[in-house]
């Protein structure tokens, strides 16, 4: 079975990227972003039967009850950067499954979520062992690792990692959604500000925000009846890293998409050197 040209993006919504946004909770977010997706896509919340948000953030029967919908279908998908990804080609799965013909795919949250939002984790190796004996908390303490190992296996400079932090700001400089709208930073910016934790500096983390977007996807023999011109999936993959604490992984600068982009080139029929195009999660 394939997804290819299956289902279609036809409606999208974007609650601009803040450092934070007092007072509100990630409910709240995601629900402003929906009601945005849901107009530009020209229809009503009682037209969606399928709803998939990040479990990370919220649960999904906690978003139905905000948002009073009762979907036939729904899900919350975590997995992590690709969660966005991850979610149209679970939508596209499921209309193609007949569970649902119309889904919203939402993904949002706050910098600091009201205790009340944050829930409870089951136990797993991350939280019993390495939180408390492993690296520092936050990300840096575990990327560290990542891009000192990386840069012994292929020889990677310190000023070209500078350089793709410089370039992301540049890419955000005129969207107004971003945090970082006209904040223009360069390479050496990057290389003189304080190291978070070697070889890792302040400015190439990534900086908690706060934010939501959701998307409408429906299947290809209803979108075309929508006002905006569908955008058909091609080509999707999915997988995860084989440990739940990464950086003992030995082959750790290997990430998933090493098994799953070529599977959704496949799918899709093209070839990396057919993109125009590309976008990677940081």
């Amino acid at each position: 079975m394939t997804l290819r040209g299956k289902a279609a993006i036809v409606g999208i919504g974007e609650v601009p990227t803040r450092r934070d946004y007092p007072g509100r909770t990630t409910a709240s977010l995601m629900t402003e972003a929906s009601a945005m997706a849901l107009q530009d896509a020209g229809i009503r919340k009682e037209d969606v039967d399928g709803l998939i948000c990040n479990a990370e953030a919220i649960h999904p029967n906690t978003l139905c009850e905000y948002m009073q919908l009762q979907p036939s279908f729904s899900e919350g998908t975590s997995m992590h950067g690709a969660t966005g990804a991850m979610s149209i080609a679970l939508a596209a799965a499921a209309i193609e499954a007949g569970l649902a013909n119309t889904v919203l795919c939402v993904l949002g949250g706050v910098r600091n979520p009201p205790p009340a939002e944050r829930g409870g984790a089951p136990p797993s190796v991350g939280s019993e062992w390495e939180a408390p004996y492993g690296p520092g908390q936050g990300a840096p303490g575990r990327y560290a690792l990542l891009k000192q190992r990386y840069m012994h296996e292929y020889g990677v400079r310190d000023e070209q990692f500078a350089k793709i932090a410089a370039d992301q700001r540049f890419n955000a400089l005129t969207n107004p959604n971003s945090v970082f709208q006209g904040q223009s930073i360069t390479a050496e910016d990057v290389m003189s500000s304080r190291f978070i934790n070697t070889p890792l500096h302040l400015l190439e983390c990534v900086m908690p925000c706060s934010g939501a977007a959701a998307a409408i996807v429906t299947g290809a023999d209803r979108a075309r009846s929508f006002p905006n011109p569908p955008v058909y999936l091609l080509g999707a993959g999915a997988g995860a890293s084989n440990h739940d604490v990464l950086w003992q992984d030995l082959q750790a600068t290997t990430t998933p998409v090493a098994r799953t982009a070529p599977r959704a080139f496949t799918m899709a029929g093209y070839s990396p050197k057919d993109m125009e195009f590309a976008e990677f999660y940081d």
